[in-house]
């Protein structure tokens, strides 16, 4: 087993910061907030197979079936922010999860812009949670915000071929990342205060 070089070592690298940040987050926040603490929970899954894909080097097939995996779970996790936001029932969204991880392992065996087509996906719905957080005027809504707007501008990153710091546009996305994870903690810290 090897590990990779470049950049997909140092996105591997802040994939790790991720999983840190938010298995923090998963294990400090009380257990009354038990979705947010699936929200925690769920991207300290992510970053760490994210980790592993970006870090070690593999056999193509092992490297599909890392980002199937990944995709179901970032699907569950990023679904997720619609139960918080909009109060949707959970089987509506692991009806949506399935529906879309089937989407995303045909875009991944097709050939298709994954990375393009669930970060469209992701986008909207970040912007859908921000007219929500705003609509229900929840008490902690500038962190929500904050934390949506950091993702939204990582997420621009991510679409681009943008290099800087020794990243490349995922290691930037990852950092917009750690930002909206520690924002959400904050926000849902000061909910409880």
């Amino acid at each position: 087993m090897h590990l990779t070089v470049g950049y997909e070592l140092t996105t591997s690298i802040t994939n790790i910061f991720i999983f840190l940040i938010s298995f923090y987050g998963f294990i400090k926040i009380k257990k009354k907030e038990k979705l947010w603490k699936l929200f925690f929970f769920l991207m300290s899954v992510d970053a760490f197979i994210g980790a592993i894909v970006h870090g070690i080097e593999m056999t193509i097939q092992m490297n599909i079936l890392l980002w199937i995996i990944l995709s179901i779970f970032f699907t569950i996790t990023i679904n997720t922010l619609l139960v918080l936001f909009l109060n949707y029932k959970i089987r509506h969204i692991l009806i949506l999860s399935i529906l879309l991880s089937i989407l995303m392992i045909t875009f991944i065996y097709s050939g298709f812009n994954f990375i393009l087509a669930f970060t469209i996906y992701v986008l909207l719905v970040l912007l859908i949670s921000i007219y929500f957080i705003f609509k229900n005027n929840l008490k902690n809504k500038y962190y929500y915000f904050q934390a949506i707007l950091f993702q939204l501008i990582g997420g621009v990153f991510m679409l681009t071929n943008i290099e800087a710091i020794g990243l490349d546009h995922n290691g930037i996305y990852h950092l917009f990342t750690c930002i909206t994870m520690i924002l959400f903690y904050l926000g849902i810290q000061k909910k409880n205060s």
